[in-house]
């Protein structure tokens, strides 16, 4: 075993705090912090302690265990060194079909439950992705269950597609050509192959998008797959990284146990990287957009060399001097910046919006002089603020790394791609990559932007709007058909188990440590101390402060929380790295910061200080009404706001606070002034709405005192109220269709009403959610026509509602994947599936209560939640009984009282042939149509 600690100190200091670098000694790096202000007797310090247990089987698996002991939970990922590069010629987004149908294995044969099926249930969150390096396979779970999941991951190595039948494969290609359209499908999500065609030179292995496009995909065949699987799913490409509450040694059995007798076989080559040599361009494509734009592409060096890792790092700094600049100068309506193709050729786009191609000109010379001042500031500063960076940079890396799924990542990538540490070497990759921060250089920084951020050696691709010209991607003439055998479904579970208590062995103890005292001034202030990672999340909660709160001017509670900025004094910020930042929601506002763990006083100030003493920019506030303005007139923002006025009216009617204040509108914008934001904080920022949370690792009575210190002199003010809990009166069911532009996909939402809050049957209401998941996913496995939707109930103080949305549905099959989802709700009703989904969603809902999170922002987070209901720290335990304890009948009842068809909401987007063809094929006839009143 590997075993490393860091340790950082500091004087708790609030003015200044400059910073130096001790060099690393033996086995412990230590990075002082030390204040110029005041003195104490000892400054605090913390440790982050990091363990890596790497070995290799011979059939060259490599893996990685990183133990935990503060949590139960357990990460469980594999890496595989092979992504969309190695697609063969005319086969692109092949990777991506594989990545799908790993999760379609069937080991104990045909009409046997699927892997996916089987994750799920084990599960509390699950993923992949396929980049054009990698493929990556992501699963959390309770540790209890790490061996479960190392079994389906090899059986996901050792089988490749043997069980995979032919119907299967041409159902989750259909589900990846959903996914394509939705990412890419329309004109607009046609940019990036167009710039990334424009960059690489044909055949280069980051010529294509990961994805592909619809004819490529639908040439892929079952065979194609196959082969494709037994080419690079090999051992020895293949990284193994768990992290988490685990017993090393124990693992490591596991590990060989599922994984050694997998035989070692030769992965094919992986496909070469060439260096893109620049070559300097003007290309122009008319595409059916409602806005021009030019994007801006630099070809860098690999990320891996020290010159890449140089100039990726200071590529933000053109991105930020042109974004700033952009509206001042009026050439742009926004700047965006992303890096395309994989890790061994980048490419940095620059995009920009334009005020119409009459603007052209003018930003690119704005955009040339940019970048060749992007160097600028990274060779100089002196000593102490260069160190200070450095020690910035480690804490934000350490705080990053919260996540299991973060370590299991960053791991995964410094295995694939560092070329300064060998897998067998002694170091642990997570302090090389603290050592390497530590060498940071910025003459060299400044050096690569200088050499790679030159607008000369720039590919540069305009976008023209032109409605005749591209559309989106071209749709094959393949058209996908169920199967008869497609309805069948597996049984995974035993249905009389819906019929006896759900036994649950414990409790929930992330809670027990939660101490609350009341200030007197009537704030409260919420303390969990977690033995975890040295950080700390804090949180100003605001109750009864929200966007609804003003209905009348429904945009200035999300103002006065967004645009309030610290004083321009408060320079222990940019010294420590630590932001604070407010947003509201419907019900409350919350201002967040977070950081390393021995800032903690500048944490708990800086909310107090970004409240007292913030000011609002009456700059800034005619700039965002300005873009506000601009962004309303395109078409495109028109109609979302016109979905969603129609979607909020239907559920909670057109006056209610929840319904003004999530439409947008220009006359809401201008509503707000500098005086006003100025009203709003001095009435509802108050002691009486606060409450003060803070999480992580800290002493509580110094919390406290820091607390009664910070905030004991506020005034208790006003108190606000909640949102009335009253659900609007019903008539019937409404089906409304929004006309819009024609698009591959329709996007439809499916809503009823329920009541207001968090209360004893919230738990039942959560398995119900759960069954409606599992009856929206069926629509997916069966059609393939979907991607993405979730059905879902988010407590709010106001009315709440059951929601089916998210993603899209291929237009031409909508209407029949309307009718399926809105079918499989029947069976909740009353269907012979309803056993089987009721035992599977209540397991699946105990499961993610007993998967108790020690990350700080989430234990945050539901504190917040407790907050904003009025909760005590047993709720959740009493819930997990309940839950446990919930019958069919309770469920029924449920759906009988809040999924009653007579409260049914359908909102459908499309074009008017779209509309009448889904409503058709839907077997809806009373419909409603509305189009926007484009201004």
């Amino acid at each position: 075993m590997r075993w490393r600690e860091l340790q950082l100190q500091t004087e708790g200091t609030w003015k200044k705090l400059p910073a130096m670098f001790k060099n690393p000694w033996a086995r412990l790096v230590t990075l002082a912090l030390v204040g110029t202000v005041g003195c104490t007797a000892a400054a605090p310090k913390f440790a982050f302690t990091h363990a890596e247990k790497r070995g290799k089987l011979a059939n060259g698996l490599r893996f990685v265990i990183m133990p935990d002991a503060s949590t139960q939970l357990a990460e469980v990922d594999v890496r595989y060194d092979v992504g969309s590069r190695e697609d063969p010629p005319g086969k692109a987004g092949i990777a991506h079909v594989v990545e799908h149908l790993m999760f379609q294995l069937r080991p104990d044969g045909a009409g046997t439950t699927p892997l996916m099926q089987t994750i799920n249930t084990l599960t509390t969150f699950f993923n992949a992705y396929t980049s054009w390096d990698q493929t990556h396979y992501q699963n959390t779970a309770r540790a209890e269950l790490v061996g479960d999941l190392l079994k389906i991951e090899a059986m996901r190595m050792y089988y490749g597609c043997q069980t995979i039948s032919n119907d299967e494969f041409l159902r989750e290609r259909e589900v990846v050509r959903n996914e394509i359209r939705q990412r890419g499908g329309t004109a607009e999500g046609q940019i990036p192959q167009l710039i990334l065609s424009a960059v690489y030179p044909k055949g280069h292995a980051y010529e294509r998008m990961t994805g592909g496009d619809d004819n490529q995909l639908t040439s892929i065949t079952l065979e194609d797959a196959c082969t494709f699987m037994k080419n690079y799913y090999a051992p020895e490409r293949a990284t193994l990284v768990i992290a988490g509450g685990v017993d090393v040694d124990t693992t490591v059995a596991e590990i060989e146990k599922w994984f050694q007798k997998i035989p070692k076989r030769a992965a094919a080559p992986r496909a070469p990287v060439a260096a893109v040599v620049p070559a300097p361009k003007r290309v122009e494509f008319d595409l059916d957009v409602e806005r021009a734009s030019v994007s801006i592409a630099f070809p860098l060096p690999p990320s891996n060399t020290p010159e890449g890792e140089a100039a990726q790092f200071g590529i933000q700094s053109a991105w930020g001097r042109i974004a700033r600049e952009g509206r001042q100068y009026g050439f742009a309506y926004d700047v965006g910046a992303s890096v395309l193709g994989g890790a061994l050729a980048p490419v940095w786009v620059l995009t920009i919006e334009l005020k119409g191609l009459g603007k052209l000109d003018e930003a690119l010379a704005f955009a040339k002089t940019a970048a060749s001042q992007a160097y600028r500031g990274f060779d100089e500063g002196s000593y102490e603020q260069i160190e200070e960076f450095k020690n910035q940079r480690k804490a934000a890396f350490i705080e990053s790394l919260e996540p299991l799924m973060a370590r299991t990542e960053a791991v995964a990538s410094m295995i694939q791609f560092s070329t300064d540490i060998d897998f067998d070497s002694k170091d642990l990759y997570l302090f090389h990559e603290l050592d390497t921060i530590g060498k940071f250089d910025g003459a060299k920084v400044a050096a690569a932007v200088k050499k790679y951020i030159n607008i000369d050696n720039a590919t540069i691709v305009v976008i023209k709007p032109n409605a005749a010209g591209v559309k989106g991607d071209k749709r094959s003439n393949v058209k996908f058909e169920m199967k008869s055998d497609g309805d069948k479904e597996v049984l995974d579970v035993d249905p009389s188990e819906a019929h006896r208590p759900f036994k649950v062995q414990g409790q929930l103890k992330s809670l027990d440590a939660v101490e609350t005292v009341t200030l007197d001034n009537g704030m409260t202030v919420v303390m969990l101390p977690v033995k975890s990672m040295p950080l700390v999340s804090a949180r100003l909660v605001f109750n009864n402060v929200g966007n609804a709160t003003l209905p009348d001017n429904p945009a200035l509670p999300g103002a006065a929380a967004q645009y309030l900025s610290l004083p321009a004094e408060a320079d222990a910020f940019q010294r420590t790295g630590i932001s604070v930042r407010c947003q509201a929601g419907n019900d409350t506002t919350v201002c967040a910061t977070s950081g390393i763990n021995i800032y903690l006083d500048v944490m708990v100030k800086g909310l107090e200080r970004l409240i007292k003493a913030g000011t609002y920019s009456q700059e800034q506030i005619e700039g965002e009404q300005k873009s506000f303005r601009e962004s309303m007139k395109t078409h495109a923002a028109q109609e979302q706001v016109e979905i969603d006025r129609q979607y909020l009216t239907a559920l909670y009617g057109a006056n209610h606070p929840y319904t003004k204040a999530g439409v947008d509108s220009v006359e809401a914008m201008n509503k707000i002034s500098h005086d006003s934001l100025e009203s709003f904080r001095n009435t509802h920022y108050t002691a009486a709405n606060a409450t003060l949370i803070i999480v992580g690792d800290f002493e509580p009575k110094q919390a406290e005192k820091l607390a009664r210190d910070t905030f004991g002199g506020w005034s208790r003010g006003k108190q606000d109220k909640a949102i009335d809990p009253t659900v609007a009166p019903r008539t019937g069911p409404q089906v409304i269709g929004v006309v819009t532009k024609e698009e591959p996909q329709v996007e439809v939402r499916i809503a009823y009403p329920a009541p207001a809050g968090l209360d004893g049957q919230e738990g039942a209401r959560q398995v119900l959610a759960g069954m409606m998941q599992y009856r929206v996913d069926e629509v997916r496995f069966k059609l393939g026509s979907t991607y993405g939707m979730y059905a879902a109930r988010r407590a709010t103080k106001g009315p709440t509602a059951y929601q089916i949305a998210g993603g899209g549905i291929d237009a031409p099959r909508a209407g029949e994947s309307l009718k399926a989802i809105r079918d499989g709700l029947d069976l909740l009703r009353n269907g012979t599936t309803f056993d089987e989904d009721f035992v599977r969603s209540r397991r699946k809902v105990v499961s993610r209560l007993l998967g108790e999170s020690t990350m700080t922002a989430e234990l945050a987070q539901r504190l917040t939640q407790m907050t904003t209901f009025g909760l005590d720290k047993k709720f959740y335990n009493r819930m997990l009984q309940l839950v446990a304890a919930t019958s069919p009948a309770q469920i029924h009842a449920l759906i009988k009282a809040e999924l009653d068809p007579k409260n049914e909401v359908i909102i459908v987007k499309g074009s008017r042939a779209q509309l009448d063809k889904t409503f058709a094929d839907a077997g809806l006839t009373d419909v409603k149509i509305v189009e926007p009143d484009y201004k």
